[in-house]
């Protein structure tokens, strides 16, 4: 991955995490475990269509993983992206 592609990349997570909500899911995530999108909406007292929408946007920048399980869709948080997120900050990254 060039440089450039690293930046655009930490900044779309960045971006992400910039909305009250999406900040709100990976902060529980980060504290509790997996969760299913229903449990999410549920524990945020937001519609589950409201959750499902920035759950995906949330996987979409790789900050959080999704599985299926019949037709109950859980969503985790991607430790490691968030660690180097972080990491990215304060120069520590890896590169």
């Amino acid at each position: 991955m060039d440089v450039q592609s690293d930046y655009e990349q930490r900044a779309r997570a960045f971006m992400a995490l910039s909305d009250p909500t999406r900040l709100q899911i990976v902060e529980l995530l980060g504290s509790g475990g997996e969760s299913s999108t229903s449990e999410v909406a549920e524990r945020l007292g937001i519609s589950l269509p409201l959750a499902c929408h920035h759950t995906k946007l949330l996987v979409d920048v790789g900050l959080i993983n999704k599985r299926k399980e019949g037709q109950t869709k859980y969503v985790s948080l991607n430790q490691g992206l968030l660690n180097a997120l972080l990491a990215s900050l304060s120069g520590r990254a890896a590169r």
